[in-house]
């Protein structure tokens, strides 16, 4: 029978995760590189809603004026859209935009 000693067993341990933590080191890299392209993608949707938000805004001061000058109050204008369905092009792009959840990954290993 051999003698199989305390350091034996601490050297093939730490030779057999030698690997293990390059892999893991690895997918680490890819993780962290995926995540990047991600942010950016995240920060290109940011821009677009805040873009779309800005417009939403100005079309909604322009038809708040325009109301104002045909002397509608903002509420009876307000509920007369709504009852008509108008929806501004811009709000509508909000809500494809916003529907576009399922590109979010998970990325437990």
């Amino acid at each position: 029978m051999a003698k199989v000693s305390l350091k034996d067993t601490e050297m093939e341990t730490a030779a057999d995760s030698a690997p293990n933590l390059g892999q893991t080191l690895e997918w680490l890299r890819k993780e962290l590189a995926e995540m990047q392209i991600q942010d950016q993608q995240l920060l290109l949707t940011l821009r677009h809603l805040h873009s779309l938000l800005e417009e939403l805004r100005a079309e909604s001061a322009h038809w708040e004026d325009a109301r104002a000058s045909q002397g509608m109050s903002p509420v009876r204008a307000r509920l007369g859209s709504e009852s008509r369905s108008c929806q501004p092009s811009s709000l509508k792009g909000l809500a494809q935009l916003l529907r576009g959840e399922e590109n979010r990954r998970s990325s437990l290993p």
